[in-house]
């Protein structure tokens, strides 16, 4: 019989998803049996599934998770890498994150990881301290981008 693997690699896609007003959206993560990770803000986003293409996973997982379509428009400009041991398995984590648009479903509430889904103002996003890693880095390149624009 074969052990199981003490080490495990995951990507994990994001959706930084805007909507016409430039709202960002958020979801909350339900996970008590992880009290870190419990009541935490991150964008919707999950794991890249076997032969599955990161655009696919951002719009799948933000369907899943918040009930709303999205459009991918484009990769943002930053990779980030995580280690976290889970279920004693040390999981090395890779973090992409694509900005996607609104276009069309309808919140939805179904996902048994999330508690709520909310829509924020670029300048009210929450705050570091209440989000997972990651977010706030991305909430970062984005705006960078914003500015940048012509």
């Amino acid at each position: 019989m074969k052990e199981k693997s003490t080490l495990k690699h995951v990507v994990i896609v994001k959706s930084l998803v805007v909507n016409d007003s430039g709202e960002i959206l958020f979801v909350k993560r339900k996970w008590e049996e992880r009290p870190e990770l419990h009541g935490k803000w991150e964008f919707p986003g999950g794991k890249l599934e076997y032969l599955e293409q990161p655009e696919q996973t951002a719009k799948r997982e933000a369907k899943e998770e918040t009930g709303y379509n999205v459009e991918v428009k484009a990769l943002l400009p930053k990779l980030l890498s995580f280690s976290k041991v889970f279920e004693g398995i040390n999981c090395s984590l890779t973090l992409i994150c694509y900005l996607c648009k609104l276009i069309g479903g309808e919140k939805s509430m179904k996902d048994h990881g999330v508690s709520d889904v909310r829509w924020f103002k670029p300048d009210e996003v929450p705050k570091e301290s209440d989000c997972l890693s990651g977010t706030s880095e991305y909430i970062n390149v984005y705006r960078s981008l914003m500015q940048n624009k012509p």
